[in-house]
């Protein structure tokens, strides 16, 4: 069987003007179809993936914003705990002026001031043995939210709570799940999703380290990871969702009976 080699383009014009031809060789047209094939397809991939691109893309903006706020209010914790140095400098010395044999207590650090929080204050959500192990509940450690769960039209966009805590503090598994991803995001920083069922999931970003592995079948209660500041953060804290069917929920509006300490 003849193989076709060249591929003659006509062009024939309206009227009585002259015809005229292309001869191309007949890989130069697969090549040209190749391409267009190539072309339509990325096309295709690139809407699939548009709507994705767009969300994450508001969400990294969103998390400028609140970053912006946090560090204007880490300014403000700078300039607070200078002036209490300060302080107990001149007390120090008015003590010692007034024959007043008094040492003042140093400033806790970090650890020890998460550790030593009120009640009121250092959040932990009990979890009832009635409930199913694969169900979460409960938060995955305690800590204080500084960032609250908000969703919908509003512009502090937040699909999960943040609790801030120590670097190093573990991270405990709410329920029982498979460890679906283990990995690095430029916004969560390094991140864990553990998945309960077809349509239950939970995420847990921000960490300084991950302890599991994908696939790995993780218990409730085990730990995942530790506590860090990774990503878009600008100290130490966990971000924690709870998606069902991709669509986060409130961690702290449970259907189950769940108390504060």
């Amino acid at each position: 069987m003849h193989k076709t080699r060249y591929i003659t383009i006509m062009l024939i014009p309206d009227g009585t003007s002259e015809r005229r031809g292309y001869r191309l060789p007949a890989w130069v047209l697969k090549a040209a179809m190749i391409a267009v094939a190539l072309l339509v397809i990325g096309i295709l991939l690139f809407f699939i993936f548009y709507g994705e691109v767009l969300t994450r893309a508001a969400m990294a903006e969103r998390l400028e914003r609140e970053n912006h706020r946090l560090l204007r209010y880490q300014y403000k914790v700078r300039l607070l705990e200078e002036n209490l140095v300060q302080a107990r400098e001149v007390l120090g010395r008015l003590t010692k002026l007034a024959g007043v044999d008094y040492s003042f207590p140093e400033v806790p650090d970090d650890s020890t001031f998460f550790a030593s929080l009120d009640g009121d204050q250092a959040v932990t959500l009990t979890r009832s043995s009635s409930i199913d192990f694969s169900i979460p509940s409960g938060l995955p450690m305690e800590g204080v939210i500084s960032q609250e769960f908000e969703i919908g039209d509003s512009d502090r966009y937040h699909p999960g709570i943040d609790l801030a805590a120590a670097v190093g503090e573990p991270v405990l598994a709410t329920a029982t799940g498979v460890v679906e991803e283990a990995a690095f995001d430029s916004v969560y920083g390094w991140y864990v999703v553990l998945r309960h069922n077809d349509s239950l999931t939970t995420m847990y970003g921000h960490a300084d380290t991950i302890l599991v592995a994908v696939g790995q079948m993780v218990p409730v209660g085990s730990r995942i990871a530790l506590c860090g500041s990774t990503g878009r953060s600008t100290a130490p804290h966990l971000h924690y969702e709870i998606r069902i069917n991709d669509k986060p929920i409130d961690p702290l509006d449970s259907p189950y009976d769940q108390k504060r300490k």
